[in-house]
């Protein structure tokens, strides 16, 4: 099975909770792609309309396979190969569709989900019984876009703490998205 991770920059909300395309942060694109690498993901597609950010993620990519970085830190290297920029969710599907032969099923996460109607147990399972890519698509800012959500094939609950441990819970739930991600792809596809 080949999974996927997008990285959206737009369409995603604000602290206001107007749609946007929020800045691209070259540390996410550093740490997730080495995530992505060491839980075997086949590709992260940073999404962004932005073409100077589609730049930006190419400079950044070659600096670290063909550039000075390549040599220094050969790892580095070798989980930056994995990623590319795409100009839409869209696209990033399409070109999923293209290597695989059919269109990846769209798995979205978010820190406030409240029509979630798949659990991380469920899709654990699913990734080892169906052939199908999966694009698992984590959002910037304050989270993906309503449209985004709705047109996901699947949306996991949450991630958030256990209530057995520590005080109530007082709602806080604002993990950078490079910790969402790396929890997301260890609760899915590491050894428990």
């Amino acid at each position: 099975m080949a999974i996927f991770l997008a990285l959206v920059h737009h369409p995603v909300l604000n602290k206001r909770g107007e749609v946007v395309a929020t800045a691209l942060t070259n540390v996410d694109v550093h740490d997730i792609s080495r995530s992505a690498r060491s839980y075997g993901i086949d590709r992260l597609y940073v999404v962004t309309p932005v073409t100077l950010q589609q730049r930006m993620v190419a400079e950044i990519v070659g600096h670290w396979t063909v550039g000075e970085g390549a040599r220094l830190n050969p790892l580095r290297a070798e989980a930056m190969c994995r990623v590319t920029a795409a100009s839409s969710l869209e696209a990033a599907c399409s070109a999923i569709a293209e290597q695989c032969g059919q269109p990846p099923l769209v798995v979205v996460t978010s820190a406030q989900m409240p029509d979630a109607d798949a659990t991380w147990q469920g899709l654990r399972k699913q990734l080892r019984q169906d052939d199908r890519p999966v694009l698992i698509v984590f959002g910037t800012g304050w989270g993906l876009a309503p449209d985004v959500l709705a047109a996901a094939d699947l949306r996991l609950a949450a991630i958030v703490r256990d209530p057995g441990f520590g005080p109530e819970d007082d709602g806080y739930n604002h993990l950078s998205v490079r910790s969402a991600t790396a929890i997301a792809l260890d609760r899915l596809l590491g050894s428990h």
